[in-house]
């Protein structure tokens, strides 16, 4: 039988957690590892051993008759090696973000990021407003020229992310052979308001229509409310101009309104944690979220 005082530290936490997990990728994302340099390892230690240490039963994975005698000479030797036995605490990062951007814009490559690293500590917050409560990365949305937010604690310098143009949309399936082009034509149609907009200055043209109808207004408290409206009824409603790019079943009219409706996304970090990896790794990963997607806001 091989020695199993030649494995070292890593190695034997490798091949004990792809016991335990049954599964190579799940124990790559347990240990933090990328899958293909953490099979390479295995597979020496197969090599050095001289016998398949893994077999395949169908699709799952088990241990041959020699891994399993390693595996007991291993946790004799070390412990059954858990992760959070033998790694240092992560640090929780909370972000700040409001409900719309974090599922429209960025929870592709958070589950991306997730998937790849399972050790990450993360809350993410709901962020309506502007900043009121400290989070390690705070996104915002605001009108044009609004100035820096002055909480009750500190933060980095705000920077732009984007800038976003909205329009009224209307279903796909509803839209006739003319579609409404003036606020005029508006008044054969339901809109749906979304409750948060009805205090936003940029969005006062849109307001004050709201405002002067005396009946065809539902108003919910979710864009998905009024997405799922305009999908399935013959309702317009005010939206993103990147939605379209989301849900090809909706449709921007053009534009309505003298004035442009638009708003401005801004990020901050806690200057205390902005120079932690985990921070430095989720600001990273919400730039290129919002640079991949940067023709999403143009007019």
């Amino acid at each position: 039988m091989f020695d199993p005082l030649t494995i070292d530290h890593q190695l034997a936490q490798i091949f004990l957690t792809s016991a335990r997990c049954a599964c190579f990728r799940q124990a790559a994302r347990s240990l933090n590892l990328h899958i293909v340099p953490m099979r390479k390892k295995l597979r020496k230690l197969e090599a050095t051993v001289g016998t398949p240490l893994f077999l395949y039963k169908g699709r799952e994975l088990s241990l041959s008759a020699t891994g399993r005698e390693l595996q007991q000479l291993l946790i004799q030797k070390f412990g059954d090696l858990h992760p959070e036995d033998v790694s240092v605490q992560r640090a929780l990062v909370r972000l700040a973000v409001p409900t719309a951007l974090l599922t429209d814009l960025l929870a592709r490559d958070l589950i991306s990021w997730l998937r790849n690293d399972a050790a990450v500590r993360l809350e993410i917050i709901p962020q309506e407003g502007e900043p009121e409560r400290l989070a390690e990365v705070m996104i915002w949305i605001t009108d044009p020229g609004t100035p820096r937010p002055t909480p009750s604690f500190a933060m980095t310098t705000p920077l732009m992310l984007a800038r976003i143009p909205y329009r009224a949309h209307m279903a796909k399936r509803y839209a006739g052979k003319r579609l409404p082009s003036s606020v005029a034509d508006l008044k054969d149609f339901m809109l749906v308001q979304l409750a948060g907009n009805t205090t936003v200055d940029s969005f006062e043209p849109w307001n004050q229509l709201i405002r002067q109808r005396q009946s065809a207004v539902i108003q919910v408290h979710s864009q998905e409310w009024v997405v799922d409206l305009l999908r399935n009824s013959s309702c317009i409603g005010l939206l993103p101009g990147y939605i379209s790019h989301v849900d090809r079943n909706l449709l921007p009219l053009d534009e309505l309104f003298e004035t442009a409706l638009e708003r401005v996304v801004w990020i901050s970090t806690s200057p205390l944690a902005a120079e932690q990896s985990e921070v430095q790794t989720l600001v990273s990963l919400i730039y290129k979220a919002f640079e991949d997607r940067h023709n999403w806001f143009t007019q």
